[in-house]
C-alpha cells in the first residue's frame, strides 16, 4: 500500500473523529447533576381496558416513607363495577392469559400458599402462565365451594361452579369409587413465581421463601386441607414432601407462630406428619379461627 492510499484511507477517520470530539464534550456538559433535598420515587402498575389506561396503584416513597393510593384514572364510567368486585373479573376475561398481571392481595397468595401445601396443584403452561387447581372430596363440598366463592368474587376464576368428579383407587385388590369436587383459577402470568417456589421439574416440594408467606390465613388453609384433630393435639399430613422439607415446614411453624410442634413417621415409608403439641393448641386456635371455615373447626378440636 502506497504512502496516497494509506493517507485515502486513515484520513476520512479522522476527520470524523475531530468533528465528533466537540459533540461528546457539549453532551457531557449538558449533563447535569443535581444533588436533590427531596426524593421521591413511585411505582406504577398500568393495565390497557377498552382502550383507557387506568393506574391499579401507586406507590410513593418520601424519605423512606412508602405511601400508597389507589384509583381509578379515565375508568369512571366503569367504577361501579369495581366498587362490586367485578371490575377483576371483566378485566380477567377479557385479556390474555398472558397478560393477566394482579394484582394479588396478601389474602390471595395466602390462600394459594397454603392450598399448595395441603391438597391443591399447579398448573404450568409455559406460554400463557400458571393456574391452580383445587380438589376436595364430596364429604367436604362446603369447603371446597367456600374457596370458590373466594377466588370467584375476587375475579380469579369463572362463574361455572365446581365440577364433579369421580375418582378409582385400587386397595388391597378392591377398586374404591370416590367423589369430590374440584374447579380451577385463571392463569396468570404472575402466579409463575409461586409454582416456581412449590415445583421442580414437575414434582411439588417446599422452597424455603415460603416462610415469608406462611400468615395465619394460610395456616388456617394447610390446616384444613390435611390437618386432623388427636383429641391431644393436631396432625399435619405432609405425604408429598421429604423429611428434610418436613423439618423446614416444623422450623416456620416455631419461627413464625411460636408453635411446638414435632415430626413424626406413618406407616408408609418415607412419608411424615407435623404434630403441633397440646400445650400449642390455645395458640394455634387464637390464630386460625378468625380464618377457618366452619365446617374445618373440627379439626381444631372446636
Amino acid at each position: 500500500m502506497t504512502l496516497i492510499e494509506l493517507i485515502w484511507t486513515v484520513g476520512p477517520a479522522l476527520v470524523l473523529v475531530a468533528i465528533a470530539f466537540p459533540s461528546f464534550k457539549l453532551l457531557y456538559l449538558m449533563d447535569e447533576v443535581i444533588d436533590p433535598a427531596m426524593t421521591v420515587k413511585v411505582t406504577g402498575l398500568f393495565l390497557k381496558l377498552f382502550n383507557s389506561f387506568i393506574y391499579l396503584y401507586k406507590e410513593f416513597e418520601f424519605d423512606g416513607l412508602k405511601l400508597y393510593t389507589f384509583y381509578l384514572d379515565k375508568l369512571n364510567k366503569y367504577k361501579s363495577l369495581y366498587e362490586k368486585n367485578s371490575f377483576y373479573r371483566y378485566f380477567h376475561v377479557l385479556v390474555k392469559a398472558k397478560r393477566r398481571i394482579g394484582p394479588h392481595d396478601k389474602d390471595v397468595i395466602s390462600v394459594i400458599i397454603g392450598s399448595l401445601l395441603g391438597d391443591s396443584y399447579g398448573s404450568k403452561r409455559y406460554v400463557e402462565g400458571t393456574r391452580f387447581c383445587f380438589r376436595q372430596s364430596i364429604i367436604h363440598k362446603e369447603y371446597l365451594f367456600w374457596l370458590y366463592s373466594f377466588f370467584n368474587n375476587r375475579g380469579y376464576c369463572s362463574n361455572l361452579e365446581p365440577r364433579l368428579y369421580t375418582r378409582y383407587i385400587k386397595k388391597i385388590r378392591v377398586e374404591k369409587k370416590y367423589y369430590g369436587y374440584e374447579f380451577n383459577t385463571y392463569t396468570f402470568r404472575s402466579f409463575d413465581w409461586i409454582y416456581k417456589m412449590f415445583y421442580k421439574k414437575g414434582k411439588k416440594r417446599v422452597h424455603s421463601n415460603v416462610s415469608e408467606y406462611l400468615t395465619p390465613l394460610a395456616l388456617a388453609i394447610w390446616i384444613s386441607d390435611d390437618g386432623c384433630w388427636t383429641k391431644s393435639g393436631i396432625r399435619i399430613a405432609c405425604n408429598a414432601f421429604s423429611l428434610k422439607e418436613v423439618k423446614l415446614l416444623n422450623g416456620i411453624l416455631y419461627k413464625n407462630f411460636g408453635l411446638i410442634s414435632n415430626i413424626q413417621s406413618i406407616n408408609t415409608q418415607s412419608q411424615y406428619s407435623i404434630y403441633i403439641k397440646n400445650k400449642s393448641i390455645p395458640r394455634l386456635r387464637e390464630l386460625v379461627s378468625p380464618f377457618i371455615h366452619n365446617s374445618m373447626l373440627y379439626k381444631l378440636g372446636l
